[in-house]
């Protein structure tokens, strides 16, 4: 008798792909929220030739001998020390789980972060230190990602070809006197523009900034 075995399937199957990431998205749209997304510009994005050195900020002495920028509330950067601050302001559905009060201790002192884990689509890539905006009013600093990605065949799975839900990250709440509320919109307006509603998703063309790739070119390995 002759045994029959199955096979590997050696071509990526693309069609397994977009359901996933379909399946992912319409979650996402189901029992999610609008979140604005502000990604910040980094030091390989300067690097590659995206930006500029904040003309504020950046050009002093002691910026150039520590590379970092030489005050924290500058509102040409946030704190980026490149110019503009970020690269892109955009809009997805995400969802957040509850916040988990907890203490650290920090060089500022005894501090009470909230604590939550995110996902939301995978047409970006966000950074450790860039932000999720919520409707209501709160911003919170993204951690570093994690990577889920689909393997459908040989070869090596990249993100932006198999990424179903790569932004699936920690996020901690942000002090009302951080940074991260002096970046546009304002909390009244960013509560207007997340609270939009409609039979469709909305479109948010006419508020998202997008300075450069959502995923950067030098990071779609």
């Amino acid at each position: 008798m002759s045994t029959v075995r199955g096979q590997y399937v050696h071509a990526q199957q693309d069609w397994a792909v977009d359901q996933e990431r379909l399946r992912h998205d319409q979650a996402l749209h189901y029992i999610g929220e609008n979140a604005m997304f502000c990604l910040l510009w980094t030091a390989r994005d300067h690097e590659a030739g995206l930006v500029g050195l904040c003309p504020v900020c950046a050009s002093d002495r002691i910026s150039k001998a520590y590379g970092q920028a030489s005050r924290n509330k500058c509102a040409s950067c946030f704190g980026t020390r490149f110019e503009g601050g970020y690269r892109a302001l955009i809009v997805r559905p995400a969802v957040f789980t509850d916040a988990d009060d907890s203490q650290s201790f920090t060089a500022r002192g005894t501090v009470a972060p909230q604590e939550v884990h995110l996902e939301t689509t995978s047409d970006f890539r966000v950074h450790s230190g860039d932000y999720a905006m919520r409707a209501t009013g709160e911003r919170l600093q993204l951690r570093v990602p994690q990577r889920t990605t689909l393997r459908t065949g040989f070869g090596t799975p990249y993100q932006r070809e198999v990424a179903t839900a790569y932004n699936l990250t920690r996020a901690a709440v942000e002090d009302p006197d951080s940074v991260a509320y002096m970046i546009p919109p304002a909390t009244d307006a960013l509560t207007t523009i997340l609270s939009r509603s409609g039979p469709t998703p909305p479109s948010f063309a006419d508020v998202e900034v997008i300075r450069a790739p959502l995923i950067p070119l030098y990071e779609r390995d």
